[in-house]
């Protein structure tokens, strides 16, 4: 039996916090995240890769040709995963035989791993941020999770479901910063521990603040 409480909360300097709390009765699997889409320049503003990314990530997970991670962590040094200094989301994005990885995921579609990793101390540190020069919008991310997987809408088609204003979706027309633990990590001995035991409480919180 999990039981599991999520928490949202609007505060009065301009985010959204979310809370995710579970406890379980017998060892269970958990790493629950958010799957919302932003675009700082408004839904109808076409794609993402105008917006500038930075995270303190220092590694990525490397995927199979099915979007699983294989198990290899990859420094970001040298790649198009290297948003420890600001730039466009757009500026490496080379999902061609440049970068394998991002060939297979048609885009970025991955985990990215924190420096700093998980955050024990009570903290909810600052890990990155993205913002929309056009506009001036800016979306800080906070959380004490050690992970975040950022998708960059690769696999947004022309469904026949309409945005809103009848918007016809298309790729990379918004983005997902999605706080976790590594994905897969019960197939991993040194991935991040998702096993959530009899008397232990899942306590995370992420915040975008804008």
């Amino acid at each position: 039996t999990l039981e599991i409480k999520v928490t949202y909360t609007l505060t009065k300097d301009n985010a959204l916090s979310i809370r995710y709390q579970a406890t379980t009765d017998a060892p269970t699997y958990v790493n629950l995240t958010n799957h919302a889409y932003f675009n700082l320049g408004g839904y109808a503003s076409g794609t993402v890769l105008d917006h500038v990314l930075c995270l303190e990530a220092d590694s990525y997970l490397q995927t199979d040709d099915a979007l699983i991670p294989t198990g290899v962590r990859v420094s970001v040094e040298g790649t198009p995963f290297d948003f420890r200094t600001p730039k466009t989301v757009g500026q490496d994005f080379t999902p061609d035989e440049r970068s394998r990885d991002m060939q297979i995921a048609g885009g970025y579609d991955h985990c990215f791993n924190f420096a700093s990793g998980e955050a024990t101390d009570g903290s909810i540190p600052l890990r990155g941020y993205l913002e929309h020069t056009a506009s001036g919008r800016r979306m800080e991310l906070y959380t004490n999770l050690p992970c975040v997987q950022f998708y960059s809408g690769n696999f947004l088609v022309d469904d026949g479901n309409m945005l809103k204003g009848g918007v016809v979706k298309q790729k990379q027309m918004a983005w997902c910063l999605e706080t976790q633990k590594m994905p897969d990590s019960m197939h991993h001995e040194d991935f991040t521990d998702v096993m959530l035991r009899p008397g232990e409480v899942y306590d995370y919180t992420t915040v975008y603040r804008f």
